[in-house]
Order: C-alpha cells, then sequence, then structure tokens
C-alpha cells in the first residue's frame, strides 16, 4: 500500500515537471512573437528613404554638410605679415648697426692715412716709394670700402622685401638723425630697385626730405657714371662717403 502511494506521488511530482515545462516553453515562444511584431511594426512606422541617383537608398552616400568659410577680413590683421615685416625691420638694424662700425673704422682709417701721409711729405722734400706702413693703411682703406658697400647692398635688399610704409619711417629717421645719415639713405635708395624707390619716396609722406634724397640719389648715379667710364678717375664723394655701386 505504501509503494502505491508513493509511486503516485512520484507520477504526480513528474506531471507536475511536465506542465510547468511546458507553460515556460509556451511563454518564451509567445514573448519571441511578441518582440518579432513590435520590430516589424517599428520597421513599418518609419518614413521610407529617399532614393538617392543610384536608386538604392543603401548605397548611395548622404551629401555632407557645407561650413561657411569666414571672410579673411573678419578673421583680423594678418599675423604672419607683420611678422615678417617685424623680422626685416630687426634684420635691418642689425645691419645699420654692422655699417656704423664699418664706417667708423673706414673714417678712422681715412684720417690715421691723412696724418701719415702729412708727416711724410713735410718730413722730406724728396719723394720716397710709400713706405710699408702707408700701403698697409691703404689696403685696410680699401677693404673697409668695400665692406661698407656690401653692408649698403645688404640694407637694400631688406628695404626691397619691406612694404613702403614699413620701411619709409626707419629711412626718415635715419635721414634725420645727423650729419651724414642724409648720404647713408642715398647710398642705400641708389641700390634699392626704381620702382620700390619710388613706392618709398611716396610712403615718405615728406615731399621736402623726399626731394633732398633723389637730389643726393642722382649725385651718386653721376658719381657711378664717373667711375665706370673708361680713363677716367673717380670723382671724391661728399663727406668721404662711398659711391654707390655702377648701375646696370
Amino acid at each position: 500500500m505504501k509503494n502505491l502511494i508513493f509511486l503516485g506521488a512520484i507520477a504526480l511530482l513528474l506531471f507536475s515537471l511536465s506542465a510547468a515545462l511546458s507553460l515556460w516553453l509556451n511563454q518564451s515562444r509567445q514573448q519571441q512573437e511578441t518582440a518579432e511584431k513590435d520590430k516589424e511594426k517599428e520597421k513599418g512606422d518609419k518614413p521610407p528613404l529617399k532614393p538617392g541617383p543610384s536608386g538604392d537608398s543603401s548605397k548611395d552616400p548622404v551629401e555632407p554638410k557645407t561650413i561657411p568659410k569666414i571672410p579673411q577680413s573678419n578673421m583680423g590683421p594678418n599675423v604672419g605679415a607683420l611678422d615678417h615685416q617685424a623680422q626685416l625691420e630687426r634684420k635691418a638694424l642689425q645691419i645699420s648697426l654692422v655699417l656704423q662700425d664699418v664706417q667708423a673704422q673706414r673714417e678712422a682709417t681715412d684720417a690715421l692715412l691723412r696724418q701719415v701721409t702729412t708727416e711724410l711729405k713735410t718730413a722730406t722734400k724728396n719723394p720716397e716709394p710709400e713706405p710699408k706702413a702707408v700701403e698697409d693703411l691703404k689696403k685696410r682703406q680699401a677693404e673697409d670700402r668695400a665692406n661698407e658697400i656690401k653692408n649698403y647692398e645688404k640694407l637694400a635688399a631688406v628695404y626691397d622685401a619691406m612694404t613702403p610704409e614699413g620701411a619709409a619711417p626707419i629711412l626718415k629717421q635715419m635721414a634725420e638723425s645727423g650729419t651724414g645719415k642724409m648720404e647713408q639713405a642715398a647710398q642705400i635708395l641708389v641700390r634699392m630697385k626704381e620702382r620700390n624707390t619710388a613706392r618709398l619716396m611716396e610712403a615718405l609722406g615728406d615731399p621736402a626730405l623726399a626731394a633732398q634724397l633723389m637730389d643726393k640719389v642722382r649725385q651718386l648715379k653721376a658719381l657711378n657714371a664717373a667711375s665706370a667710364a673708361p680713363g677716367v678717375a673717380p670723382a671724391p664723394t661728399p663727406s668721404g662717403a662711398t659711391p654707390g655701386r655702377p648701375l646696370q
């Protein structure tokens, strides 16, 4: 009797487990079907993609949005140009300082050469071959003048690269800073390109100073022409200044 009851309990337990498993499988299947129906419904609610030129919306790329460019005038001053102008101004100042040293050295050599020559003339009435001291001084004098011309050419190249508005204040300050500076400014102008010289004179905003400078430039050009003429000794320049290079 006990065995029958025990077997009946086991059968009831197995039936319950089978029913529970069947119920769980049915619920899982229903949930999966519901999820699939929801996905299909969502797809049906979305608007269809507009086909592109190829007719296939999945292959046609989306056109990128164009970003309007900011006008150059709204971006402020050209920082690169300003920085380049400042570099040229610093370079011009450095070359000017070197030129001043070369000029001072050349003037000292000229004065010493004049002194030695005078002493030799007064020491004896009979002319003799120049002593080695005079030859050395003349050699140094030629080297100083060559260095001076080289620095003038460097300055002219820097001023050619600068804007007329940027170069005009520097040249004006140089021409008005003391004795001999007008000549120095003219030495730079005579080596510049003519069109840049004309623009620079206009940017000075000082017709009187521009006229003086151009007069000096004409004098230097005349000296250049005289120096280039065969068989003609180069004429002395005012204040012992170095003549400009012959113009091509």
